[in-house]
């Protein structure tokens, strides 16, 4: 009987020493998951200010091209308003009214219109662009039918439609064609039509 009690409490300090055993393990595990937590929050901490910096270059980069974008289409538009200030003759024909930024009063459907021509006879529609793109040639549809709606008093009038551009692609310019939208482009101190198949609606 003696020694079985010996046994058991044998037995149960083993029990005990394992239990403290895995405490002690335990607490370490649980030391280094606090050790590791913290350090990924620091990381995260700097992790985010990283992405903070990120995105203040980012905003200050896009800042400074619309910037750059803004004031190259603004010089665009003021190069071709003052030639054809200076010079109000398209196709060889000579106009009375140079109108620039004209909005319509009363407004049917609203639209601007950058620059619009107008004689006796005839209303040359110019949208300017500093880079034009492929869908300003499409655009110009758009702005006839508005124009139209807006000033009905020149239904009997010829409307030619014109994209005023530093420069056009390859593309734009064939597409244009096509469609038999006008093309004008500086060239030196001046404007230059540089379309072929010019159309009135």
């Amino acid at each position: 009987m003696k020694k079985q009690k010996e046994l058991i409490l044998v037995e149960i300090n083993a029990m005990r020493d394992e239990i403290f055993k895995m405490i002690k393990e335990t607490s370490q595990s649980q030391k280094e998951t606090d050790r590791l937590q913290k350090e990924n929050a620091l990381q995260m901490k700097e992790t985010d200010k990283k992405f903070d910096r990120l995105e203040k270059m980012i905003a200050d980069s896009n800042q400074r091209i619309e910037g750059i974008s803004r004031s190259n289409g603004e010089f665009c538009e003021e190069y071709f308003i003052n030639c054809f200030k200076e010079n109000p003759i398209f196709m060889e024909e000579k106009y009375d009214r140079v109108l620039e930024y004209l909005r319509p009063d009363p407004v049917v459907i609203d639209d601007e219109y950058d620059l619009v021509l107008r004689n006796g006879s005839n209303i040359v529609l110019i949208e300017m662009k500093y880079k034009a793109r492929i869908n300003d040639v499409g655009k110009m549809f758009s702005k006839l039918h508005t124009y139209r709606a807006n000033y009905p008093m020149f239904k009997d009038y010829k409307i030619y439609l014109c994209l005023a551009s530093f420069r056009f692609s390859k593309y734009i310019r064939e597409k244009a064609e096509e469609k038999g939208i006008v093309l004008i482009q500086q060239k030196g101190d001046k404007n230059e039509v540089i379309s072929k198949n010019i159309r009135t609606w």
